[in-house]
């Protein structure tokens, strides 16, 4: 286990997880993957959490995989088992599960990006709902230099997110970028000076966590498992998370608090 490389604090509705390897810049190890995704999914049963942010300790978000962490898979990689592939395949789809989680669970997560984001540690920050970037970070993704794509969803999300033309530049290339690139691309949603980025990053989630949780959800459903399906069936996918949301306790509330001038008592039914 690697808890202590994955550090989780609630707060005020909120629930930060810090990538704590601030000597080896927040590497991420595939065991680091595997606490995150548990973590995240046993927030699910908190009624008090609102909003996931994720961030890094130290002077940089995170320099992507740890090469040790690699340097055990690539063993059994290269036995005689794996011949034909299906064992990297199965190994592969696992982690991608990881990641795919976080996307599934109707909890919003913001990725809060600064000094240095490579590698692995963007396919992270892509299965989030919301990315931050300081104005001062360098980002990109080099697997192709060693031979390698980005598998645990970074070629696929960055495609769907950025358009097929700017990711094939971003991977093929393997260059770093600067942070304005990352805005004018549509990585992230805003950038910030690197001394405001974590407060910016929890003024938005405060705001978030103010609204009814029930339907951040529902509008995180339709968001992101609604990705490449035809617009017939997001417009279904709206009906019928509405008619579900019509009849619970927190439409209620909200109209009454509404009306009542105050704040909602959201309940999470």
């Amino acid at each position: 286990m690697s808890e202590q490389h994955v550090v989780g604090v609630k707060k005020d509705g909120l629930f930060y997880i810090t990538l704590n390897r601030p000597d080896k810049r927040n590497a991420i190890t595939f065991e680091m993957l595997v606490d995150i995704s548990k973590m995240v999914e046993e927030l699910i049963f908190d009624p008090e959490v609102r909003v996931v942010i994720i961030r890094g300790e130290g002077k940089a978000f995170s320099a992507g995989a740890d090469f040790q962490s690699l340097a055990m898979l690539l063993g059994r990689f290269t036995q005689e088992v794996a011949a034909g592939g299906a064992s990297i395949r199965a190994d592969i789809h696992q982690y991608q599960q990881y990641l795919n989680r976080m996307e599934a669970i109707e909890i919003p997560i913001i990725c809060v990006m600064h000094g240095a984001a490579l590698g692995m540690s963007l396919e992270l920050a892509l299965a989030c709902d919301i990315r931050l970037m300081s104005d001062d970070c360098t980002w990109g993704m080099y697997e192709t230099k060693f031979g390698v794509i980005p598998d645990l969803g970074g070629t696929a999300r960055l495609a769907e997110l950025v358009g097929a033309p700017r990711a094939m530049e971003i991977l093929m290339a393997s260059r770093n970028y600067p942070a304005e690139t990352a805005l004018r691309f549509g990585l992230v949603n805003h950038l910030y000076p690197a001394d405001k980025l974590f407060d910016e990053a929890d003024s938005l989630a405060r705001d978030i966590a103010k609204c009814a949780p029930l339907a951040v959800g529902a509008v995180k459903k339709i968001c992101q498992r609604g990705r490449g399906v035809d617009l017939m069936t997001r417009l279904d996918m709206e009906v019928n998370l509405q008619s579900q949301l019509l009849r619970t306790e927190d439409f209620t509330e909200g109209i009454t608090s509404m009306m009542e001038g105050r704040a909602a008592n959201w309940k999470r039914k």
